[in-house]
């Protein structure tokens, strides 16, 4: 009962605050520090507060539930499942679905379960596919998930393709923080390789499924034990948006104490390296140190990494093919503290998604302009107690970027850092969905044969919905006469899902 009464809540949510507009942005402001109202109590999963501190009213749902398990030992555990990262894309492509870490996908339409994903982690979603989700496995598997039909393919084996009886000891994608190509073509690789020492970037092409490039660096991963599941010498790897550069974050960049990595020609390599990903040849290094950052695209069409610069007060983007250098975007005291950048946003390019991770700074979510205009957009606060790696908003795009995806405890697990739940915010657009709702009237309700629907004008169509989210009925508009015949449903409650002109409108019905 309790799983049915979320479900109907989240459908109910889900229809009233929906749009009939595909992209809807807060409005274009410069820069202002906002400071959090107080923390409203933490809502239950599928329900939504609005933050109305911000220049425009942003709708925060929650979407994600404790989960309590028993482990193999017969010992209890609670488990916190929540998205991955600030540049690991929780939507797919058309924003149809959304998957929660490598864990399950979802409807993004109803919240309801699609597919438990297995032996995915770390998983990717397609940039051009909605269907398909990739996987890097440590063993170099290459897997292509497809959702629809629940089937893997196991498309390549990075040490089969090797060919030299060396196999990787082990291949990771970034590690952890690197992507694939806006057009599925190339991802960069990191591979360990078994003298112990020496680390391999990998170019490998999802559209033949061949390894195009490598490049060794030795010992930049280091033999030694505590850099058994990660390279000592390199934080990440990855291609741009384009694929035609793969940028290599070098790990004295965030802490010096690492020191220099030398290759065999006695060159130091540090900060931020471009390569032309053809040919695996050096390019440049756009910055001597960076912080947390994305790879994206400036307004004006050039690649640019776009990171968050601890301590210099500033969001600052670098471009990659050198032309520009250091430009700064926006500037102020509240980015004097670590956050995230996300470029995920890859149907919406000029854009970059900034979590100013700490209440003492705003705790704020802002879009940046990716020009010299100091323009922001505020997608409100996060509300998060941020004591913990867990608990750190780590606020992600939605490709389109109309949408946030982010981490919070709204308050409840300060002393705990364990907790942390996963939302999702958006431009509010309850406000005249509602003055809608209130005039509209379908009756009977309860009802046996036949329903009327009344208050509501310019009806584009009207679709039935069961309290599991699957669409049992359309009614066009050439042939809407506000009278529908609903002899053919079985008794329980459902869903009219009402599209106007101006928007969704939702109303439960009672079918006896």
């Amino acid at each position: 009962m309790k799983q049915i009464k979320i479900l109907l809540s989240v459908l109910t949510l889900f229809f009233s605050l929906q749009n009939i507009n595909a992209q809807q942005f807060p409005d274009d402001v410069q820069y202002q520090s906002v400071v959090p109202p107080n923390t409203p109590a933490l809502p239950n999963y599928g329900e939504s507060v609005v933050d109305n501190s911000v220049p425009n009213p942003i709708n925060i749902t929650r979407v994600t539930e404790v989960q309590n398990y028993v482990d193999d030992n017969g010992v209890p555990q609670v488990w916190y499942p929540s998205h991955e990262y600030a540049k690991t894309q929780v939507w797919n492509i058309d924003q149809t679905k959304y998957k929660i870490s490598s864990w399950k996908v979802y409807n993004a339409a109803t919240y309801v379960e699609e597919q438990e994903l297995s032996s995915m982690y770390p998983s990717y979603w397609s940039n051009t596919d909605p269907d398909v989700i990739w996987s890097f496995r440590e063993n170099g598997d290459v897997k292509k998930y497809t959702v629809s039909t629940n089937t893997t393919q196991v498309v390549a084996n990075i040490n089969d393709l090797v060919g030299n009886n060396e196999d990787y000891d082990i291949v990771m994608l970034g590690p952890g923080e690197g992507n694939i190509d806006k057009n599925d073509h190339y991802v960069a690789l990191v591979g360990k390789k078994p003298n112990g020492g020496d680390l391999d970037v990998i170019v490998f092409d999802l559209q033949t499924n061949q390894i195009t490039q490598t490049i060794t660096f030795a010992g930049a991963w280091d033999a030694a034990p505590d850099y058994i599941r990660s390279p000592r010498y390199i934080d990440w790897v990855s291609v741009s948006q384009s694929g035609d550069y793969v940028v290599v974050l070098w790990s004295n960049a965030w802490n010096e104490s690492v020191g220099f990595y030398t290759d065999q020609n006695n060159i130091d390599h540090y900060g931020l390296e471009v390569y032309n990903r053809a040919d695996m040849q050096y390019q440049r290094r756009i910055d001597d140190s960076a912080g947390h950052g994305d790879l994206g695209y400036a307004i004006d069409g050039d690649e640019v990494f776009v990171q968050f610069k601890t301590g210099e007060g500033g969001v600052y983007m670098y471009k990659l093919n050198g032309n520009g250098g250091e430009i700064i975007v926006n500037s102020s005291a509240d980015f004097t503290a670590s956050g995230h950048v996300s470029c995920r946003n890859i149907n919406r390019p000029g854009w970059a998604y900034v979590t100013i991770p700490a209440a003492t700074f705003s705790g704020q979510v802002v879009a940046v302009k990716l020009d010299t205009s100091g323009i922001v957009e505020n997608f409100g606060h996060h509300f998060s107690s941020n004591t913990s790696y867990d608990q750190s908003p780590m606020a992600v795009a939605s490709p389109n970027g109309d949408k946030i995806c982010f981490h919070s405890d709204f308050g409840t697990g300060a002393n705990d850092g364990d907790v942390a739940y996963s939302f999702f915010a958006t431009l509010d657009s309850a406000l005249s969905v509602e003055q809608q709702l209130e005039t509209v009237n379908i009756y009977p309700n309860p009802a046996n044969d036949f329903i009327r629907i009344e208050g509501v004008n310019n009806i584009k169509n009207i679709s039935i919905y069961n309290e599991l989210g699957q669409m049992l009925k359309t009614v066009d508009v050439d042939t809407i006469n506000k009278t529908i015949n609903i002899s053919h449903l079985t008794q329980g409650i459902y869903f009219i899902r009402i599209v106007t002109e101006k928007g969704y409108l939702m109303k439960k019905l009672i079918k006896e």
